[in-house]
């Protein structure tokens, strides 16, 4: 007596070949996400980068442990009249690489084409626990102009102890 019979179906090879995509796609991600050169600077970290707005830029320093993943500002659209001010998004990202929390600055200064400022974004300072990774959004107020302008950006990072 049979209690259960099963058959297997062999998947199509169109199956097959998006399974197969698929595992490349995610590797070659994995692969590029583990190839940050990471660099070891002192505490505090500042350095002036070429930045447009709504993009998200890895600085790729490592202070104290503490590393810099990322940064983006975030626009609700490309183009703005002068005199308007907008709500943007600036987010970070760090991970504590050591086993003991810390507490992290970081600002922004929002710079155009010639390295003349526009505008700063202070993130307040916040805790990341120790071997702990930790997003950070907070929302400012820019002028538009201020995102117009935007090619390139101080950035200033700092362990308070």
């Amino acid at each position: 007596m049979t209690l259960y019979r099963s058959t297997l179906i062999a998947p199509s090879r169109p199956a097959r070949l998006i399974v197969a995509a698929l595992t490349v796609a995610v590797a070659a991600v994995t692969a590029q996400a583990q190839t940050v050169e990471w660099r070891v600077v002192d505490n505090p970290y500042q350095e002036d980068v070429a930045y447009t707005i709504g993009d998200t830029f890895n600085p790729g320093v490592i202070v104290d442990g503490m590393r810099w993943h990322s940064f983006m500002v975030a626009a609700p659209s490309d183009l703005f009249t002068e005199g308007e001010t907008v709500e943007t998004e600036v987010t970070v990202v760090f991970e504590n690489r050591r086993s003991k929390s810390a507490k992290v600055l970081a600002i922004l200064l929002l710079e155009d084409a010639d390295g003349n400022p526009l505008d700063r974004v202070q993130i307040p300072p916040f805790k990341v626990g120790g071997d702990r990774r930790k997003e950070r959004a907070e929302t400012v107020e820019l002028a538009g102009s201020v995102i117009n302008a935007t090619e390139r950006v101080y950035l200033f990072f700092e362990i308070l102890q």
